[in-house]
């Protein structure tokens, strides 16, 4: 069955069900960023960062941010939240007046 539409909060609690799936894969997913251009780097919604070669980085994080949106600070509207132990805990939505914690 095609879903013809999804919310932030549908789009949280499936990756919410994922990372209680397999919380080890899922934090090595987000942690993971490949060299994009600058058409990717400057898109209006999607996330970039540069590494340390001064390349343009995306993850999936940047591109699901991306797919939804971005708040007037300029922020996804899905915050990837980590615990102690350095592993994805959850996904909620950004606070207002929050950034991303990737």
């Amino acid at each position: 069955m095609v879903k013809q539409s999804i919310t932030i909060d549908d789009a949280i609690n499936f990756l919410n069900e994922l990372i209680a799936l397999d919380e080890d894969a899922m934090t090595e997913l987000v942690n993971q960023r490949v060299i994009c251009n600058e058409g990717v780097a400057f898109h209006p919604t999607v996330q970039v960062g540069i590494n340390e070669n001064r390349e343009y980085i995306v993850g999936i994080v940047g591109i699901l941010n991306g797919l939804f949106g971005i708040n007037t600070n300029k922020y996804g509207y899905i915050t990837f939240v980590f615990g102690d132990n350095g592993k994805l805990s959850h996904v909620r939505k950004t606070y207002v007046g929050e950034g991303n914690s990737l």
